[in-house]
């Protein structure tokens, strides 16, 4: 008599993350534990009816004397080829221990395609069964389901974060002829006709914003810096600090560019340029920061903080002589040839000083190893 096996696959491994079931569970009482672990984690999850209902096929068949078993396996919460590739491997698994001649594949239609040629290629399969959940027909079921999206974290990343982003990047191309607009005309009405547009831009951002939760970031973020406050953690006041040059350097690019009578191209190398030495020492600063905390935990010099500062530096010269070649380039600034050949002479010299004071520290230690382990051998 042909062994059939009643499948049940989880493509993103609902029951272990939820339920800790360790998979692949072979026979009614592994499969039935799982189910019960599952449905006590999460009873909405729809996995749930997928299982019971392999469950019920597994009885029937049972019932009809028909030798038969089931068995559940699980992927990743990474879904792709990483989910996909264990998926296989608990497959292969599961076969090498129940040895069936054909499949019945239960699921709940979501995945089936990438689901579906995996289990085909290692396995006959006679049937498929898809599963719905029927207390949430028609438009109760889109909303159970987009519910139940919103509240898993991977699902909701994938689904809204496009949205967002795409509504946001439409929203501003559409906005570039409106600026355009009142940029040569000075009439506000071409902003105040816009409004729609700034709307769903508006919309675009916030469905971006709750999709990574950056209300909850912010929230914990102003609990762990109010927590250090309190502790009297010396790297707040940094942090704060280099907050405040990062705002007075954008402030400074702004008012700058502001000014009446400039082309479009010289706005941008004054806004960079006024805002370049500012943004740098606002890095260095709360590089610093991070440098006492690691020395007052740890008493040890960070080589990190040494390399950055001085590649920082090296960034900033080099920037700072691309931004005068283009003033030079765009009629907006006489600056003479020597001057930029000092800042970007000045720039690869630090960068030269980054690169040396790594090797030089790698060698320290692996002399110092090397004077310990000799000291040992003694």
């Amino acid at each position: 008599m042909k062994r059939t096996l009643v499948l049940v696959v989880d493509r993103d491994d609902d029951f272990g993350v939820k339920g800790g079931v360790e998979t692949p569970a072979v026979g009614l009482e592994a499969v039935s534990r799982a189910a019960r672990m599952l449905g006590v984690a999460d009873p909405e999850d729809s996995d749930l009816n997928t299982i019971y209902a392999a469950i019920k096929i597994y009885n029937e068949m049972k019932a009809e004397d028909k030798h038969v078993e089931v068995a559940l396996i699980c992927g990743d919460t990474k879904v792709g080829h990483k989910s996909d590739m264990m998926i296989a491997d608990e497959l292969e698994a599961v076969i090498k221990t129940v040895r069936p001649d054909r499949a019945v594949l239960v699921s709940d239609g979501a995945e089936d395609e990438y689901v579906y040629p995996i289990i085909t290629s290692r396995l006959k399969v006679d049937s498929v069964k898809k599963v719905y959940v029927k207390q949430a027909p028609g438009f109760e079921s889109a909303f159970y389901a987009l519910t139940k999206i919103m509240r898993d974290n991977d699902k909701r990343k994938r689904l809204l974060a496009p949205i967002g982003i795409i509504l946001m990047a439409i929203t501003i191309i559409l906005m570039i002829p409106v600026f355009i607009s009142y940029r040569d005309t000075g009439n506000l009405s071409h902003i105040y006709n816009a409004t729609g547009i700034f709307t769903s831009f508006a919309i675009g951002a916030i469905v971006f914003l709750y999709a990574y939760r950056v209300g909850d970031l912010m929230s914990n973020f102003v609990r762990r810096t109010l927590s250090k406050i309190k502790s009297g953690d010396p790297t707040v006041i940094f942090a704060l600090v280099a907050a405040a040059l990062v705002m007075i350097g954008i402030a400074l690019g702004v008012f700058a560019a502001i000014e009446p009578g400039l082309q479009r191209g010289h706005r941008i190398i004054i806004f960079f340029s006024n805002s370049l030495w500012v943004m740098v020492f606002a890095y260095i600063c709360n590089d610093f920061g991070k440098f006492i905390e690691r020395y007052m935990e740890k008493k040890d010099i960070s080589l990190g903080f040494m390399v950055g500062t001085l590649m920082i530096f090296s960034v900033a010269f080099v920037l700072q002589g691309a931004l005068d070649i283009l003033a030079v380039v765009f009629d907006y600034n006489i600056i003479v040839t020597e001057m930029i050949i000092i800042e970007f002479a000045i720039g690869f010299a630090f960068a030269a000083a980054a690169g040396m004071t790594q090797i030089s520290y790698k060698r320290f230690l692996n002399s110092r190893k090397a004077a310990e382990l000799s000291d040992a051998l003694e």
